[in-house]
């Protein structure tokens, strides 16, 4: 007997694959195009529902593959994005992409490098190179508490100091342990610093052996804030800190001055 309907699991099925034909299409729109689109510029051009196409966009946006910048009303990738075939490119042609500059720091370190943007009160990295000594692993996509991990601090020491501290707030009110709060004051010494020398190193402030040493990545307008850091066990990045500082800056010196985006 052949079914002309879909039923139960099946219908499920349809629907996933529909969902995901949405969003690979939403992202060669893009491609495509090469500019900012809006929920209306999207619909026009795909025929999706305008109600359907807003929330998949703003999907996008949470899960950090979408900017949405409120006073255009309008959506633009991400390097995640980028990212997820930025590593076929690199094997064909030689470039200075993210992932070359991640690959390098890598190379010359043996130890994991990571890249990092905020989601909400978290950091999470959307990229990273696991190091060679099997010391740390970390899965790409994981959160981290924004005012503790070293990447998350860099990209706190960006803001006003009123929206940081209603960040805390936030933080603070989501712990659930009293010894893991953080006071203002001493999450300000800490920015402070950061502010002043450009770096923020961390010692087992997330995982008790491990530590990362970090800086902001200069990205342009259009993307949000990102931080790039070096983590391995705390002697070795006690140890090695100016070092690791060093070759951090060495890589990102070429997008500093202009702070374009790095080719992808």
């Amino acid at each position: 007997m052949i079914r002309s309907e879909p039923v139960g699991d099946d219908r499920a099925g349809i629907g996933a694959i529909k969902s995901a034909k949405r969003v690979l299409e939403v992202l060669e729109l893009f491609a495509e195009r090469r500019e900012a689109l809006g929920v209306g510029d999207v619909v026009e051009a795909l025929g999706y529902p305008q109600s359907s196409t807003s929330t998949l966009l703003r999907s996008l946006v949470q899960l950090h593959y979408l900017h949405y910048d409120p006073a255009t009303r309008k959506f633009l990738p991400t390097m995640r994005v980028a990212l997820l075939g930025s590593w076929i490119h690199d094997r064909l042609f030689t470039s200075t992409s993210l992932n070359a500059l991640m690959e390098g720091l890598h190379r010359a370190t043996g130890y994991t490098v990571l890249l990092g943007m905020q989601n909400d009160i978290y950091v999470q990295y959307i990229h990273l190179i696991s190091g060679t000594l099997g010391e740390w692993y970390i899965k790409p996509g994981s959160l981290r508490p924004l005012c503790r991990a070293a990447v998350g601090k860099i990209l706190l020491a960006r803001k006003p100091d009123v929206e940081v501290l209603g960040l805390l707030r936030r933080i603070n009110a989501e712990e659930t342990s009293a010894e893991n709060r953080i006071r203002p004051n001493d999450l300000f010494e800490d920015l402070n610093r950061i502010r002043r020398d450009g770096y923020a190193w961390t010692e087992g402030a997330v995982i008790p052996t491990n530590g990362v040493v970090a800086i902001e990545l200069p990205t342009p307008p259009s993307q949000p804030p990102m931080a790039i850091g070096i983590g391995a066990a705390n002697s070795r990045v006690r140890a090695e800190r100016d070092r690791l500082l060093s070759l951090l800056r060495e890589a990102v010196h070429p997008y500093v001055q202009s702070r374009p985006a790095p080719s992808l």
